[in-house]
């Protein structure tokens, strides 16, 4: 087998009770079949207890409160005391690893929920890059899987199958979003304009079923050197269409047109708002940022914000990371569900979100944030969204049906963020 991760995969080491947002706390616990069968056939008091505190039906521990039973007042886990680090159930072994699955290949992410994971992935000025090798899944830290026997069929995986003619040509593609996104010649907001473009394009061939038309047009590109709104000569007269269309992310007079980016941002957290809470520390870090943002004249705020991204022009590389973080995350699952478009769009907006909070806290501290400001936010962001499933299917369905996050608006608002309120109309649309 095949594995991908992030070079700096190696660094990561849990600091257990040290840190300040435990990942035993905040959300269920689920229980592989193997662990579980372990945990119930324990004898004596822990056994007892272990039994006690377990739906075994829904295969969770049932927590107290928001903690798991089993972590102790310090912040550390009674299974691992007890029992040994080998006998933690693969949710907790895993954690705060990512997985995707792929044929011969599995994809290895560390989540930026884990704080620690944000301080390592934050800290780094160079460019973030990615190593492929054989190997097992203990050697990434990863509790391997018990295969299911064949006559087991009700234990089978169900849902999409891989399209390997797709996934092989998504992984390239990625690669070369991946260059686009590490372009420090150009702004952020430009990169990730360039990204949203291409992933519009790049949806327009999956649907027709043209998957030959995507390696086609990164060649193309690679040839000329050329950004995708740089482009000349031939190849513009080619995707004409496409630049003159607004869902395709380009260009055009369209995209010249106004966008108010103070009013698309609020409607834009209205959203978040609606979401579950996780923990209350991110529902309080939106509502202040709202609060604030959001009282001010227009003007000031638009000032402010230009003052921001000066402010944060030697350290734009942080958001540089996370761009290429959820790109690196998600983007290749398209390979299974043929929604390219919609996981780009989360990469985006993920950014637009992470940056305007960041905004909110820099300006609520007198102007100044830090390094460990943007571990907060970042990581705060992350816990949320990618590890609640109801959030993360309910934010997957407004990217791909909203009329404010359809392509036209987010290219709008990543190409021209200080036009007049009255140039866009938004749908107002608090909850999901």
């Amino acid at each position: 087998m095949k594995y991908t991760t992030v070079s700096y995969y190696g660094e990561f080491h849990c600091i257990g009770g040290s840190c300040e947002d435990s990942c035993c706390e905040h959300w269920e616990i689920d229980l592989d079949e193997a662990s579980l069968k372990l945990y119930m056939k324990q004898k004596g008091a822990f056994g007892k207890r272990l039994r006690e505190c377990t739906r075994v039906r829904d295969r969770q521990f049932i927590l107290n409160g928001t903690r798991c039973p089993f972590l102790n007042r310090d912040n550390l886990c009674d299974i691992y005391l007890e029992m040994g680090e080998e006998s933690l159930c693969r949710t907790c072994t895993n954690f705060p690893r990512h997985i995707e699955e792929f044929d011969d290949l599995k994809e290895v992410s560390l989540t930026m929920s884990c704080p620690e994971v944000s301080r390592i992935m934050l800290a780094k000025p160079e460019k973030m890059s990615f190593v492929t090798r054989e190997g097992t899944d203990t050697d990434y830290g990863l509790k391997p899987e018990t295969p299911a026997h064949p006559l087991a069929f009700w234990k089978r995986e169900k849902g999409n199958r891989l399209d390997r003619p797709l996934f092989d040509v998504l992984s390239p593609a990625r690669d070369y979003l991946f260059l686009l996104a590490q372009d420090r010649q150009k702004g952020i907001r430009q990169r990730a304009a360039a990204l949203l473009r291409l992933g519009a394009e790049f949806q327009e061939w999956i649907d027709a079923g043209e998957y030959e038309q995507i390696a086609g047009r990164i060649r193309t590109l690679q040839q000329l050197g050329a950004w995708p709104e740089e482009e000349s000569g031939d190849l513009a007269d080619n995707v004409s269409d496409r630049k003159a269309s607004p869902e395709a992310g380009g260009t055009s007079d369209f995209m010249k047109q106004p966008v108010d980016r103070m009013r698309w941002m609020k409607e834009l957290l209205n959203m978040y708002q609606g979401l579950e809470t996780i923990r209350e520390e991110w529902k309080t870090l939106l509502a202040e940022g709202m609060k604030l943002l959001y009282q001010l004249p227009e003007q000031d705020y638009r000032s402010a914000w230009q003052e921001f991204l000066a402010y944060y022009t030697q350290r734009e590389y942080e958001f540089e990371h996370i761009l290429v973080y959820y790109v690196f995350q998600y983007f290749l699952g398209a390979a299974y569900d043929h929604d390219v478009l919609t996981r780009v769009k989360f990469a985006v907006v993920s950014l637009l979100v992470i940056m305007e909070l960041d905004f909110a806290v820099w300006l609520r501290q007198g102007k100044e944030f830090s390094y460990e400001d943007q571990v907060l936010v970042a990581h705060a962001y992350s816990k949320e969204v990618e590890h609640s499933y109801d959030n993360f299917e309910a934010l997957q369905l407004v990217l791909s049906a909203h009329p404010i996050l359809d392509t036209e608006h987010i290219g709008k608002v990543l190409h021209n963020c200080f036009a007049p309120a009255e140039q866009l109309q938004l749908t107002n649309n608090k909850d999901i």
